[in-house]
């Protein structure tokens, strides 16, 4: 099944990746495409936001509770009546049941899915640094893909410019957006 998918991961909690899969969710729906939403892990509040930005029941997908052959089968049967699935990570990108592995973690789903990943990168007090933060995050795991950055608590125009000059040049993605 080759439904487009994308995933909106974050750095870590509190980065701003409900808000920013929101106002995706809504976006698209308001454009008119049939979308799907899911969350990875077991939470219940974002779903529910979810399912009031596009009028379609939001799902779980928690590939460590359910096991990957259900979040798989879960995905197809669910997704094949929409134009494009947003998924909502957990956490930080890497972060699951293991320091060490992918196990519960967005990454884990984001590979079994094939699904590439917008990183929702908390940019406050940082210009350079940003960039450097993105590329250990690119170069983790590179059977993950991070196809674009949205970066939150920029400062102003200025600080925007830097930002994200130095994102599409050390990281060779664009910076997809960002919230002041």
């Amino acid at each position: 099944m080759s439904i487009p998918r994308i995933m909106i991961s974050g750095t870590h909690s509190g980065v701003g990746k409900t808000s920013v899969t929101l106002a995706i969710l809504a976006g698209l729906t308001r454009a008119g495409l049939r979308v799907r939403a899911y969350k990875v892990g077991p939470d219940y509040i974002d779903p529910s936001y979810h399912t009031v930005a596009t009028n379609r029941a939001s799902h779980n997908l928690d590939e460590w509770m359910m096991g990957k052959d259900a979040c798989q089968w879960l995905f197809e049967k669910t997704s094949q009546d929409c134009d494009i699935a947003v998924i909502e990570g957990v956490m930080g990108l890497f972060d699951g049941v293991s320091p060490t592995a992918d196990e519960g973690s967005s990454a884990a789903l984001a590979k079994l899915l094939k699904i590439p990943v917008i990183l929702v990168v908390d940019a406050g007090k940082m210009a350079r640094s940003t960039a450097a933060m993105i590329k250990g995050y690119q170069t983790l795991d590179p059977d993950i893909h991070i196809c674009g950055v949205i970066l939150n608590k920029v400062a102003g125009e200025s600080h925007l410019k830097l930002l994200t000059e130095a994102v599409e040049a050390y990281n060779r993605i664009p910076v997809l957006g960002t919230r002041f």
